[in-house]
């Protein structure tokens, strides 16, 4: 072959691939569009058939609408309430029975015999054979594990065999029973029982979890409630500053006509005014913003129309040391006793791991019988043919790398649990101290509170005595009014606060305690 031909079939080659290629390119561009094309045109059928135009709707009379039923709650039954309805609430609920569920499978593994049975019935022919062969089959098999780690298996069964020759059919029987028992690796009751410890743990570590939950649950559906309270007087203080602004504001107007006033203290006041309405819409809308979430929260329906009943909680008295603070923290707290508890379950995996370098040393003994065949399953000799057998099995461990390596990890995994349950301790202790000097803020904050609302109140009453003797203007006024108001809002806030405070105190000590149905028990 020249040269020049080989340089022909090359090229040939070559202009065959770039052919294929922009083949391919255009094959998989039109394969696109079309699919494309398929999931736009549903698309666009949706908007062009299936939208709803609010605004061509028929307006329903409101006489045609069934009576609104306005359910009161208080914060007893708003826990009540969130405890049985909320969404989030009922899914860990949920999560904590079907773990307990799994337990009950794996305990019926381990501590009590598994069997199971099977029914069969299978018919066979062939070209060269005019009758059928019919078998019936009937089998029983169960095992149990063994406290020394060893496993039991037995099995049973019957066949009938009906081949259309005689007018009886041919039975037969068998039994069989093994037990399988590690000598080393695997042996005793720890190890192959782990996976049953572990499931109990696990619960067990499952339903505190579900505790601090409930209980984390329960303090924010309180803390919503007594803001939702909150919300509700300060909405009242917004309406009392309307009242005092409007009154400033006709007031300089009446002084201004009388001459004794300002037009810029007319305008000042007015402005106040529009200021404390727009202030007043806006608590409004977030009460309502608030009050839908919360009947999410509720599980109810955002439609439903809700009353909220009770009194704005009172200051409690609360008082306890740092030093017995920690040290009911950590005698008492859920999720440190799941972290001690988690430290031996590694400790646990750490002996298993050292187990599991010995090599495989297993002893095996079996037994079994059958029957010879019979024309009637009463006439059956479970032992016409029996066969024993005993034998030990010792693995030769070659590489061992694998085993190794497990140790190793089971080692580190432990030195890890201990640093993190070091580092969980120290967690606990600085949520209690934090929490302490919050409430000491909160304490301090609330005395500051009480006082600037008394300096406020009088502030604004010789405000007032002294606009009318025209000794001041209404500038003074506007602004002592509204100091007022938000100082008294400040305070609804930080009660509020401090309650909660409270609350996630007695939480953080492990002594917060709520009954089945969400209450919280003092």
């Amino acid at each position: 072959m020249t040269h020049a031909t080989r340089s022909l079939i090359a090229m040939t080659l070559l202009v065959s691939l770039s052919g294929c290629a922009s083949r391919d390119h255009r094959l998989a561009q039109d394969q696109g569009e079309e699919i494309r094309s398929e999931v736009t045109a549903e698309v666009q059928r949706f908007r062009s058939e299936d939208l709803i135009d609010p605004f061509s709707q028929s307006v329903i009379d409101d006489s045609e609408k069934p009576p609104v039923i306005v359910e009161h709650i208080t914060l007893e039954s708003a826990l009540r309430l969130g405890t049985r309805l909320n969404r989030g609430y009922l899914s860990q609920r949920e999560s904590l029975f079907l773990s307990a569920l799994s337990l009950g499978v794996t305990r019926r593994d381990f501590l009590r015999p598994v069997f199971s049975g099977s029914l069969s019935y299978n018919v066979s022919g062939s070209s060269d054979e005019d009758e059928l062969s019919k078998v019936a089959g009937l089998s029983l098999n169960g095992q149990q594990y063994l406290f020394t780690g060893g496993r039991l298996s037995v099995s049973a069964g019957s066949d009938r065999v009906d081949d259309g020759t005689s007018a009886v059919g041919d039975y037969s029987g068998n039994f069989s029973a093994s037990i399988t028992q590690p000598l080393l690796r695997g042996a005793g009751k720890s190890i192959p029982y782990d996976a049953l410890t572990g499931a109990e743990r696990n619960l067990l570590y499952a339903a505190r979890n579900f505790e601090d939950y409930r209980q984390s649950f329960a303090i924010q559906i309180t803390q919503k409630f007594y803001n939702l309270l909150s919300q509700k007087i300060q909405l009242a203080n917004a309406e009392e500053n309307v009242r005092g602004q409007q009154f400033a504001y006709d007031q300089a107007k009446a002084l201004f006509r009388i001459g004794t006033g300002s037009s810029l203290d007319v305008f000042r006041a007015e402005q106040a005014l529009l200021v404390a309405k727009n202030s007043q819409s806006n608590a409004v809308e977030q009460f309502q913003d608030a009050l839908d979430n919360f009947k999410i929260d509720l599980g109810v329906s955002i439609d439903s129309d809700i009353e909220l009943m009770g009194d704005f909680p009172e200051l409690s008295e609360f008082s306890i040391s740092l030093d017995a603070a920690l040290a009911a923290a950590m005698n008492n707290r859920l999720d440190l006793l799941t972290a001690r508890d988690q430290l031996e379950d590694v400790r646990g995996d750490l002996d298993i791991a050292r187990n599991g370098l010995l090599p495989d040393l297993n002893l095996s003994l079996s037994y079994g019988s059958s029957s010879e065949i019979t024309d009637s399953f009463s006439s059956l000799d479970w032992g016409d043919s029996e066969s024993y057998s005993a034998g030990l099995n010792l693995e030769i461990p070659l590489d061992r790398m694998g085993r190794r390596n497990a140790f190793r990890n089971a080692e580190i995994a432990l030195e890890r649990e201990i640093r993190g349950l070091d580092l969980k301790e120290q967690q606990v202790r600085l949520e209690v101290q934090s929490a302490l000097r919050q409430l000491d803020q909160l304490k301090f904050q609330l005395e500051i509170g009480s006082r600037t609302i008394e300096s406020l109140s009088l502030t604004v009453e010789k405000a007032e005595i002294d606009q009318t003797r025209g000794t001041v203007t209404n500038r003074d006024v506007v602004e002592a009014q509204t100091a007022l108001t938000e100082a008294k809002n400040s305070q609804l806030d930080r009660i509020v606060s401090h309650e909660i405070q409270i609350l996630e105190i007695y939480r953080l000590l492990g002594l917060l305690f709520v009954s089945e149905e969400g209450m919280i028990v003092s």
